[in-house]
């Protein structure tokens, strides 16, 4: 599916949601200052917003697990009060579009660390990653491909794919997340840099630090800013994280690599020297860290053999096709055995989780492929040409 296919269902101001012609899957293109663009998603997702806030927030209060007031207080206004400016702007923006308190805007964006707070386990889940370039690809591209696994509860909301054009000399971004959850969560800059969040909690543990800013929220900021993987990386080095997390970064000059952070500590892990791929899971595999390595519940590193089995296999000849085939690739039988040379996506819950999106992207192309393989077998990859959607491209 090419982005010429984009039909519009919504416009605001210079802002536009585009329909994919795959259900549940939607483009928002925003253009303007942070606090326009705000205003635009915050406008356009107003139906979505709610719903995600309806399912994901409000029986927290409804059970007594967190009032809102204190919800408000230390997931709201303790948030926002340190961020940058231009995400204040920006959720200023939401919040003014959608008509909703500025708090009520960033709880539905940190729902995932107050279900971590609550004490709920396994809350981001068992997501898998895989990078490869140079001789690996067809033409030395640098091609990435990541599954989002979640709970079947968000298969009830649609996924965004919402590209961001600042006016204030920023770089252009595009994120791929549901509506409200407005972090960076699976991206990449219009400089080809990329990067993507799993789920850290099964290392370093099932708590939030709320004396540090919110990272989610703080690589976005690292993402507007920086030009190449050595950029971001710096960044990445100089934080320290309020949730236990792992992040892929990679580039289009054919670098890849993993900070595995819990809250006190922020490790980097590379690629053999003369590797050509990177994959990464939900495990720390940092032999820094003296742990042993451990396997997950959602089979991190039976994830993790299949990628790079899959990636031999095909070493020389990928391309964005041949990653959406590695990724199309069930880590299951239907009776729940692993599947022999299977890959790492699960279409249904045979664990503790299952895929919910899917992302294959070519960064020097500026290319994206998006598929939600969790509503049946008549779903298909969307093709979005993020580069024709970002204004300075």
């Amino acid at each position: 599916m090419n982005t010429s296919t984009l039909t519009t269902k919504a416009q605001f101001e210079n802002g536009t949601m585009f329909e994919t012609g795959e259900e549940m899957l939607y483009v928002l293109q925003l253009n303007g200052s942070w606090y326009e663009m705000g205003k635009q998603y915050g406008n356009l997702s107003k139906e979505h917003m709610q719903a995600m806030y309806d399912v994901i927030v409000q029986p927290e209060f409804d059970k007594g697990l967190i009032s809102q007031k204190e919800a408000y207080e230390l997931f709201g206004t303790r948030v926002f009060a340190a961020l940058s400016l231009r995400r204040k702007q920006y959720f200023q923006g939401v919040a003014d579009g959608l008509g909703w308190p500025l708090e009520k805007v960033i709880v539905l964006d940190q729902s995932g660390p107050m279900a971590i707070y609550l004490g709920k386990l396994h809350s981001f889940s068992g997501c898998s990653s895989l990078a490869t370039w140079g001789d690996s690809t067809v033409d030395g591209h640098s091609v990435v491909g990541r599954n989002m696994d979640w709970s079947d509860l968000f298969l009830d909301f649609p996924i965004y794919t919402t590209v961001y054009n600042p006016t204030d000399g920023s770089n252009a971004l595009v994120n791929v997340s549901w509506p409200g959850w407005q972090w960076m969560v699976t991206g990449f800059n219009d400089k080809g840099v990329y990067t993507d969040l799993h789920d850290g909690t099964s290392m370093g543990g099932n708590i939030v630090s709320v004396e540090k800013p919110s990272f989610l929220n703080s690589v976005v900021d690292y993402m507007a800013e920086s030009d190449s993987i050595e950029a971001l990386s710096s960044r990445f080095q100089a934080s320290r994280t309020d949730i236990a997390s792992i992040w892929m970064l990679a580039d289009k000059s054919g670098q890849a690599c993993a900070y595995e952070n819990t809250i006190q500590e922020n490790r980097k892990r590379v690629s053999d020297k003369d590797a050509s791929s990177f994959a990464t899971v939900n495990t720390f595999l940092n032999p820094d860290w003296g742990l042993g390595i451990r396997e997950t519940q959602s089979f991190s590193l039976k994830r993790f053999d299949n990628l790079n089995a899959r990636h031999d296999d095909l070493c020389g000849h990928i391309d964005a096709e041949a990653m959406r085939n590695i990724f199309d690739l069930p880590l299951y039988n239907e009776d729940g055995s692993f599947k022999e040379n299977g890959g790492v996506t699960k279409p249904t819950n045979q664990d503790v989780d299952l895929t919910n999106y899917q992302v294959v992207a070519d960064l020097n192309e500026l290319q994206m492929w998006v598929k939600l393989p969790a509503l049946g077998s008549d779903t298909n990859w969307a093709h979005i040409d993020v580069k024709s959607l970002f204004n300075n491209k």
